[in-house]
């Protein structure tokens, strides 16, 4: 009986190696083709500065403060204005969700210069006093103009700029106002110098999707040494 049952458990014992053998064999392949991966992307700024010359000019300025965590999709963009405090948010994602503005057929795809920044992103701005609310003022940024969508008033300041289920509940059944492009002119362009005189402008405007795009390279990078840490295990 001892005799009969051994070829069976042999047998079985060598599958399951093989099967792990073939395991590790894809791990690495992947792990292989995750370190080209990240020389490629990184042999080009293996030389550059932490932080490009266009970021420390931005900062230089000392107009606005960067609220960016590592890792995390979202960046705020801050300042104060008198009483006001105005808070700029705009998502990196967005540059792998956009639709390109341009007609792919017509454009080479090794002319760089003509790729850049094609991809509008949205931009979320509160502007909040401590006492009078928040506008919420819904916008698409996209070749230094931020092209302005809503204009919504929030009574209660809290509600418009808390990150919260609860609150974004709430705001989903809030009237936002109505499209900015239905407005009259006059009204259009003395929403467009109000922001403007709050340092919402071409400036920041051209500074967003660079940033958004420098941002998105550092988290691509870090994202595939994550990857290859996991796998290295």
């Amino acid at each position: 009986m001892l005799r009969k049952d051994t070829p069976q458990l042999l047998t079985r014992a060598f599958s399951v190696s093989s099967r792990v053998f073939a395991q590790t064999e894809v791990d690495k392949q992947l792990l292989d083709t995750l370190e080209k991966e990240i020389k490629h992307e990184t042999e080009s700024t293996d030389e550059a500065p932490e932080q490009p010359e266009f970021l420390q000019e931005f900062k230089k300025a000392g107009i606005w403060t960067i609220e960016d965590t590592p890792g995390q999709d979202e960046v705020f963009i801050t300042r104060k204005h008198g009483g006001e405090t105005i808070r700029v948010m705009f998502t990196i994602s967005d540059m792998e969700n956009a639709e390109p503005a341009f007609d792919e057929e017509a454009v080479d795809e090794d002319d760089e210069e003509a790729l850049s920044g094609i991809f509008p992103l949205r931009c979320n701005i509160h502007i909040t006093k401590p006492n009078g609310g928040s506008l919420n003022i819904e916008s698409l940024v996209q070749d230094g103009i931020f092209s302005i969508e809503t204009v919504t008033y929030y009574k209660d300041a809290k509600l418009a700029t808390e990150m919260t289920a609860e609150s974004d509940y709430k705001r989903r059944g809030k009237y936002v106002g109505p499209q900015f492009e239905h407005l009259d002119v006059t009204v259009q362009e003395a929403f467009e110098n109000y922001l403007a005189e709050r340092n919402i402008d071409e400036s920041l405007a051209l500074f967003i999707p660079e940033y958004a795009e420098w941002k998105e390279q550092k988290e691509y990078v870090s994202w595939l040494n994550g990857v290859k840490g996991f796998l290295s295990a």
